[in-house]
């Protein structure tokens, strides 16, 4: 499964960083939010067992989700 937006993105460097709890990128410490969103999505995706990975959907961020299977087979 893929979910995807078109808005500023997150640099691919930053990936890991905005999984933690509390992280926001500069960019968006003007606007509302605690930075619990993603770091919420990989709690609940680890408890059920699923992978996922961030990338780049140029502009935006793409989101690929797998409940048991590998995420090359979520991209297809």
């Amino acid at each position: 499964m893929q979910i995807s937006d078109n808005g500023p993105g997150i640099p691919a460097k930053k990936h890991s960083l905005v999984l933690e709890r509390f992280y926001r990128l500069d960019t968006a410490r003007s606007t509302s939010g605690n930075g619990l969103g993603l770091s919420l999505v990989k709690a609940v995706m680890e408890l059920h067992g699923a992978t996922f990975k961030l990338e780049d959907n140029k502009p935006g961020l793409a989101v690929y989700m797998c409940f048991g299977c590998s995420i090359e087979r979520a991209k297809e």
